[in-house]
């Protein structure tokens, strides 16, 4: 039992004064050991789950900010006494989990008649318990949902500092949780690197580690998300430092490590679950390839070349995509520079290249995303070019992918 105090809660606070079994879990209230009635005829205790989404430090009443009327059931499905399905409970049959630890068989649809929504969670929850417990107090009079045990158990653990109501609307929590990864880095916060950071903030990855050495300056500003303030590029800090602190507001594992990866300190990437190389320099690309190449840690690697064409002083090139594991990194030498020279000099001294930089941590982390299971991949891609000039997305795939 659990003395947490509850508040603000549309209705939270009453079901618990009218002795529910009530827990709050990602986004989600579920009121547990609901008697029911089974097909045979027995009565059992079922789970109820409805979405429960918090904005501001305030708790949405139903029907509202993409909540429904409807709720999810975990058990068989009620019955009459006679044994007779609930026909008017019925909507959609399908075991899903419908977040990790939580695994749902039905779904209902009811409302009482006249009422087109209800005020709050109380109204809600006590709806379907009274309409479906009824039915088992005619087998067993004493059965009921008020045990009068208290299980509120949000407990603060997630690595968001406000919940993420945007994946419990669109009902892909356990879908989102494939990407809870212990530990992810990125290397370079340049113009793409800090799109990768904007991109995984989002994420339920528990800790993020931001390498780089350079200063958060006027430049930065132009290419990174986000808007600075002058106080912010006046105070010429480490990029690592800006974006931590910038970040923490959402998410609470980002770490700041301001210097560079080198020789003497590269052994820092050991134990991760997957690295992001956003640098723009051959040599530091090999120091950092090699070592996880060694030590058996995926990683993607981010380019682009962009050149000015004259005499029509317009931009083309192409921004490129590379992934490597443990499996498949024979493509390496062929797909990414590894060469000192000067074709980035344009990217790095340009500031109008944002949405490339965008555009190229969007690709960087949709592959990501597929590596970990999040999106479907019809091809296992290790390599990604798109053409700025040509409007157009060249993907290279592994043979064996191929074939039919």
């Amino acid at each position: 039992m659990s003395s947490k105090p509850i508040a603000p809660d549309s209705g939270l606070q009453q079901l618990v004064d009218a002795g529910y079994e009530v827990e709050v879990r990602q986004q989600h209230l579920l009121v547990h050991r609901v008697p029911y009635v089974t097909a045979d005829r027995q009565v059992k205790l079922g789970t109820m789950v409805c979405l429960y989404l918090q904005s501001g430090g305030s708790v949405l009443p139903p029907n509202t900010g993409g909540d429904t009327h409807q709720v999810w059931w975990a058990g068989e499905y009620p019955c009459f006494a006679d044994g007779s399905p609930m026909s008017q409970l019925e909507n959609e049959h399908t075991r899903q989990e419908l977040f990790p630890g939580c695994t749902i068989d039905h779904r209902f649809s009811n409302k009482p008649f006249g009422v087109d929504a209800y005020p709050d969670h109380y109204q809600k929850v006590t709806h379907y318990a009274n309409l479906i417990q009824a039915q088992a107090r005619v087998l067993e009079p004493l059965a009921t949902a008020q045990t009068g045990r208290l299980t509120i158990a949000e407990d603060g653990t997630s690595v968001f500092r406000y919940a993420d109501t945007a994946s419990a609307r669109a009902e892909i929590m356990t879908t989102s949780a494939r990407l809870a990864m212990g530990k992810v880095a990125i290397v370079g916060l340049g113009g793409t690197g800090s799109y990768v950071l904007d991109q995984l903030a989002k994420t339920p990855i528990h800790e993020i580690h931001l390498f780089d050495g350079d200063l958060y300056l006027q430049h930065n500003a132009f290419r990174s998300p986000g808007a600075a303030t002058a106080e912010e590029i006046d105070a010429k800090q480490p990029k690592t430092q800006y974006f931590q602190v910038k970040y923490d507001a959402m998410h609470r594992g980002v770490k700041s490590h301001p210097y560079y990866l080198d020789a003497s300190n590269i052994s820092e990437l050991q134990g991760f679950n997957f690295v992001f190389v956003c640098v723009d320099k051959g040599e530091a690309r090999k120091l950092i390839f090699n070592y996880l190449l060694a030590q058996g840690i995926a990683f993607i690697d981010v380019g682009m070349n962009l050149q000015l064409v004259k005499p029509s002083m317009k931009l083309l090139g192409s921004c490129r995509v590379t992934i490597a594991t443990p499996e498949k990194h024979d493509h390496l030498g062929q797909c990414v520079p590894m060469d000192d020279g000067d074709d980035d000099v344009l990217y790095r001294q340009n500031i109008q290249v944002a949405d490339m930089n965008a555009l190229n941590a969007q690709l960087a982390v949709m592959r990501w995303k597929q590596y970990c299971g999040f999106y479907q991949a019809d091809f296992d891609t290790y390599n990604m070019l798109f053409s700025v000039n040509m409007t157009s997305l060249a993907r290279q795939v592994t043979i064996a992918e191929t074939q039919p």
